[in-house]
């Protein structure tokens, strides 16, 4: 049988239920005979072991996403948050899944992440790029106003959207906001992306489903002179990013994928079962 791992712990926020449940996660392990640590800030020069544990909800692991799939670390994440579609499991389940690290019976899925390349953010033709686990959402900073946005295929006009926004989702990435405006839900392993325009003004705009390899290109257009309106965009609702007109963003399969850690016995159908009260 091989060694027991090496975890990382992440518990970014320090709530009394929180440092009981990192408290416990300590203890059983160290009775197991594994050897665990708490990670300090995701920053990108720390040293973090194969596996982390995410204590939180889906915003904990979509916070650790980015680092977590450019390391290669798989993370377990125990929920403590409302829904937890990506969490291992629950905070009454940590024995289980200490067990499950001891014993190696764990299951790993791979999800596919966006890479987002905003390029022309100013007159030097400057760009930057981040990874998504769930959704690119391109919007305008001044809430209750809308933009137009013309996307492009592989270089080639689908269409320009008249929209609060436009989102761009993986499939792990359907049952969050993309759902929440209209989109389909997606088997997590489904090799495609979704586009899917938020509040369009046009009833015939709708999600579109989209293979994995197609490079999509979102570019911000002035709407009817208001020249000086600003617009931004999100990765995984955890920050955003001002994006002027004209500009563009570029979103294509990110080269890395993030390595998600389930129970045994544990199957998405269940998940939305569970999670949508069906």
């Amino acid at each position: 049988m091989a060694d027991p791992p090496t975890i990382g712990i992440l518990a970014p926020y320090r709530s009394n239920a929180c440092l009981r449940v990192l408290q416990k996660l300590l203890e059983m392990c160290e009775q197991r005979g594994i050897r665990a640590r708490e990670l300090g800030k995701c920053t990108p020069d720390a040293q973090w072991p194969g596996i982390v544990v995410c204590l939180g909800g889906d915003g904990t692991i979509l916070s650790a996403a980015e680092q977590a799939a450019r390391r290669g670390c798989t993370i377990a994440g125990v929920n403590l948050g409302h829904l937890g579609f990506l969490s291992a499991c629950g905070c009454d389940e940590v024995a289980q899944l200490v067990e499950s690290f001891a014993t190696a019976a764990y299951r790993v899925e791979r999800r596919s992440m966006l890479q987002v390349t905003a390029s022309g953010l100013d007159a030097a033709g400057e760009s930057e790029s981040h990874l998504a686990l769930n959704e690119v959402a391109l919007m305008r900073a001044q809430t209750g106003k809308m933009i137009d946005v013309d996307v492009e295929l592989d270089g080639s006009l689908l269409n320009r959207y008249h929209a609060d926004g436009v989102l761009v989702a993986t499939p792990t990435g359907s049952t969050a906001y993309s759902l929440s405006a209209g989109g389909p839900l997606l088997w997590p392993t489904a090799g495609v992306m979704c586009l899917t325009p938020v509040c369009p003004h046009s009833l015939t705009n709708r999600s579109v489903v989209l293979p994995q390899n197609v490079e999509i290109t979102l570019r911000p257009r002035e709407r009817r002179g208001r020249s000086g309106e600003s617009l931004i965009y999100s990765t995984d609702g955890q920050a955003t990013h001002a994006i002027p007109l004209n500009a563009a963003l570029t979103i294509r399969k990110a080269s890395v994928d993030l390595r998600l850690l389930f129970l045994p016995g544990s199957d998405y159908a269940s998940r939305l079962r569970a999670k949508l009260g069906w």
